[in-house]
């Protein structure tokens, strides 16, 4: 990205507070994670950049019925923007709609795990820090679901998964993470470790393997493909089942690597679905 120079015209390592003063306004394409109101007629919008990392800006006026882009800064939309610098907050001053999403905002299931997607990005986004990674997973994650509606419930573990590797926590899924050997058909997963152990380390009187979730073998063999393949592949047929248990498991396991829990999950968990069983079954060791 270019940088601006200082009154002066030398443009070698000027200050962030510098390249604002000299570039007040900006372009940059981006994806709404959520809304604020403010005021009587105004929104915050929190936006996620692949440029400018996440944004926060007032588009004033959009609450407005006479408002000319109100529906345009709806959450998960993905637009470009053309924003002005200030001291605070920016201001949103045109918006360009590259995808609106709506079809993930007029079905209740897609839009609960769309939101979870975002509240995912909002939290691990830094203000003002370019993170193209994320916001090229995010694109895909929400496009995804969009396009195969029907495997939301995977596109959403997967986009989970792959976040977190691509912030550096990737997760101890191709052998025991305690001992490092082959998992067996006795497989839990250590939230303390990040990743599946094996039933000897489970048992081990000696082992300090924390709170450990019960996996199915299904489950596991899909964690270990998740880690080999990219976001937009498929697993076979035979990992299917898994797909509940692994979204599951990774709601646990995000929740427990951010230390919080997460609204869109606990909101989540309150739309009736089908019954998870055994999905997950947790031993405090």
């Amino acid at each position: 990205m270019e940088q601006a120079g200082d009154a002066s015209g030398e443009s070698s390592g000027p200050s962030l507070e510098r390249t604002r003063r000299g570039r007040p306004e900006y372009k940059d394409e981006g994806v709404v994670l959520r809304t604020y109101r403010l005021g009587e007629s105004d929104k915050i919008l929190r936006v996620l950049t692949r440029e400018h990392g996440k944004v926060s800006a007032v588009a004033k006026g959009v609450r407005k019925t006479s408002s000319r882009f109100g529906a345009r800064v709806e959450p998960l939309t993905r637009a470009r923007l053309f924003l002005h610098r200030g001291r605070t907050l920016d201001t949103v001053k045109q918006v360009e709609i590259l995808t609106s999403f709506q079809e993930l905002r007029d079905d209740l299931d897609l839009f609960v795990k769309a939101q979870s997607m975002a509240e995912l990005a909002d939290s691990i986004a830094t203000e003002g820090e370019p993170n193209s990674r994320l916001y090229d997973i995010l694109l895909l994650g929400l496009q995804l679901l969009k396009e195969y509606p029907s495997r939301a419930g995977f596109v959403a573990a997967f986009y989970e998964y792959k976040v977190m590797g691509s912030e550096g926590f990737e997760l101890m899924v191709g052998g025991c993470a305690n001992c490092g050997g082959e998992l067996g058909e006795d497989v839990s997963f250590s939230l303390r470790l990040g990743g599946l152990v094996c039933g000897d380390c489970r048992s081990g009187r000696f082992v300090d393997t924390g709170k450990l979730i019960r996996v199915s073998p299904a489950g596991a063999g899909l964690l270990s493909w998740m880690a080999a393949h990219r976001l937009a592949e498929w697993p076979g047929g035979e990992y299917e089942s898994a797909s509940l248990e692994v979204g599951l498991l990774m709601g646990k396991v995000l929740e427990h690597w951010m230390e919080r829990e997460f609204r869109s999950h606990r909101v989540a968990r309150a739309i009736p679905g089908p019954p998870a069983g055994n999905a997950l079954e947790g031993d405090n060791v």
